[in-house]
């Protein structure tokens, strides 16, 4: 009878579910709360929520009584470079003292937090059900686009502004891909993001999906796996020229703006190539220990009306604190790539390896992202990274175990579930 309650007990243990809600949550309403001005308020609370139960996470010893999975306690650790960047952007917002400094600090600190919060609470549940519901907010946000683009026509704005849109489908797809095998439906959904992004006109945020959405055939080792990732790239590379030349409303996006010549060909930076004109010669001022968090910012506002960034968070970065920060930023975010394929190349379970990829795809999307975006300084996209990340993190030199509930019956022949912890 001891034996029955046990196992039941071990039956109704779950992940967290805060930071798994707080992930599909952003992902659901992007950069909507900003537009009714909660946006500062909630990255605070945020911030702190995170600095507040980090020590306590990090302290506690694992334990496996009540109703929540034990933690692993081999779980990996942050690279120190990303602890240098936020004690970095910590003394600089001290030394600054502008609001904008403040700002991006808080979602640089919730970044680094989150991260290491959500290793210290992964469990053997949490990848599989943190990816699922990530993909269900992409999906919803996806259908709620595409009903938009259906009444008001290719990057319209409804409930989510066109171009803010972009900035989350990406996650959705870094999280959709992983686990596209595992149900019949599966490779639907990164079809629906992908052509979600792409109708809302967001450049980079497309090529970016595009990008993660190949990885579908890179899932596969081997000389098939290269045939299928070939065969896809050169069907999509086609497609891409076709959109581009024919499709006018994305055509329109690259022709009919400020038209600035890169490498002989005139294209349409949207008034990117002006800002970073302005942030390099600032950059040439103090290149190696920059102007302080948030002068970037507010630099972009002083000489562009109705503008307050950059559109590059490398420049951002490089200007604000300085070769310093950019190459502890840049180094945190190798040494976080790089342990993140290592651990999907050994990964002993499917559910593993799903929130290994997904965290390799995210921090290639957040870096390419950068390059013409403010995704660095958005707390819509840097939750969701940061859970992703962080569960990854939380499952290095996990236990090798089976993925489901096994059946063991007792010497009367009662069936009793054995779930693995």
């Amino acid at each position: 009878m001891s034996d029955m309650s046990v196992s039941l007990q071990t039956q109704r243990r779950r992940p967290r579910l805060l930071l798994i809600g707080m992930a599909a949550f952003w992902v659901f309403v992007g950069g909507n709360l900003a537009l009714v001005g909660l946006n500062a308020p909630v990255t605070f609370a945020i911030c702190c929520a995170a600095m507040f139960a980090l020590p306590c996470a990090l302290s506690r010893a694992p334990s496996r009584a009540g109703r929540l999975e034990p933690v692993n306690p081999l779980r990996g650790r942050l690279p120190l470079a990303l602890w240098g960047f936020a004690a970095l952007a910590a003394v600089s917002t001290v030394e600054k003292q502008t609001s904008a400094g403040l700002q991006n600090a808080l979602v640089y600190l919730s970044f680094v937090g989150l991260t290491a919060l959500a290793a210290a609470w992964t469990s053997a549940g949490s990848p599989l059900l943190l990816l699922r519901w990530i993909r269900a907010a992409a999906v919803v946000g996806a259908i709620g686009y595409l009903a938009t683009v259906a009444v008001r026509g290719p990057g319209a704005h409804g409930f989510y502004p066109a171009r803010v849109y972009g900035e989350v489908a990406w996650i959705g797809m870094a999280a959709a891909v992983p686990i596209a095998k595992r149900s019949r439906g599966g490779f639907v959904v990164p079809v629906l993001l992908l052509s979600a992004c792409l109708l809302s006109l967001s450049r980079t945020a497309t090529a970016v999906c595009a990008l993660l959405f190949l990885a579908l055939a890179a899932i596969g080792r081997g000389r098939r796996g290269l045939i299928r990732l070939a065969a896809l790239a050169g069907v999509m590379s086609y497609a891409a020229v076709r959109l581009i030349t024919e499709f006018q409303p994305l055509r329109n996006r690259f022709v009919e703006n400020d038209n600035e010549a890169v490498g002989g060909v005139v294209i349409g930076s949207s008034g990117r190539s002006q800002m970073w004109e302005i942030t390099w010669n600032s950059i040439k001022e103090s290149p190696w220990l920059g102007h302080g968090i948030g002068d970037a910012q507010q630099l972009i506002s002083d000489n562009i009306p109705l503008l307050t960034h950059p559109h590059n968070d490398y420049l951002r970065l490089w200007n604000d604190l300085g070769v310093i920060g950019l190459v502890l930023w840049v180094s945190a975010v190798f040494l976080l790539m790089r342990g993140a394929r290592r651990r999907w190349r050994i990964a002993a379970t499917a559910a593993d390896r799903a929130i290994h990829q997904a965290a390799l795809l995210c921090l290639i999307g957040l870096s390419l992202n950068a390059f013409t975006s403010n995704s660095l300084v958005y707390i819509f996209v840097t939750v969701p990274v940061a859970v992703i990340v962080g569960t990854s993190l939380g499952r290095a030199h996990a236990p090798d175990a089976p993925e489901g509930p096994t059946i063991q019956r007792n010497p009367i022949g009662q069936a009793l579930v054995k779930v693995p912890s």
